[in-house]
């Protein structure tokens, strides 16, 4: 699961992985890549902007998980094979972590549950992180490609929440039962986290 804030860098690194598993003939052929649209807790849908209440956003979870349990059932039944040949490698976008995150009063014993499930499928969480002085930077670098230009302020204002939510989420990352590790992405550099992802 890549989890992070926005602009740590979880598409860019996702898009490595794609380039890695498209490109290396010795890893899985067989990859889920989930994005953020699957799996986040705010999503557009029909031009509206709509906020999961907490027992949906589990709900949600529980469909992903079983869905991936589904496949690798599915993948044991046919018998022994070679990990390229019938393994899945599987990558989701801001996930289980950014719901114990969001969600402070979150149900413990399904969430606990939850974590146990992801865990035995061999998922585990990787917390991509910015150094705080660099927080604004980044947003602004984001909009800068994006051809959006805002004020001082704005950007000030937007690095402070940043910086907040990404504290939440270290601390979040304390609390789960589910295989986990942070990776600094200041350096910019997507195709190395996407090698150390796949090396361990």
């Amino acid at each position: 699961m890549l989890e992070g804030i926005s602009c740590a860098g979880k598409t860019s690194t996702m898009y490595a992985l794609k380039n890695l598993f498209a490109t290396d003939t010795q890893l899985e052929r067989n990859t889920i890549m989930l994005g953020e649209h699957y799996t986040q807790i705010l999503n557009e849908i029909n031009g509206q902007y709509v906020h999961h209440r907490q027992d949906e956003h589990t709900q949600l979870l529980f469909e992903r998980v079983e869905m991936l349990e589904q496949l690798h059932n599915w993948a044991c039944c046919l018998g022994s094979a070679s990990q390229r040949s019938r393994g899945i490698y599987t990558v989701l976008e801001r996930c289980y972590l950014n719901h114990v995150a969001h969600y402070e009063d979150y149900d413990e014993s399904n969430i606990l549950k939850l974590g146990e499930r992801f865990a035995s499928l061999g998922i585990e969480i990787v917390l991509l992180v910015i150094s705080d002085n660099l927080i604004e930077h980044r947003i602004r670098l984001r909009d800068k490609q994006m051809n959006i230009i805002k004020s001082n302020q704005f950007y000030e204002e937007q690095a402070e929440r940043a910086t907040k939510s990404q504290k939440k989420l270290i601390w979040a990352l304390k609390k789960i039962n589910v295989p986990s590790r942070i990776i600094n992405t200041d350096s910019l550099e997507w195709d190395n986290y996407a090698l150390e992802i796949i090396q361990q």
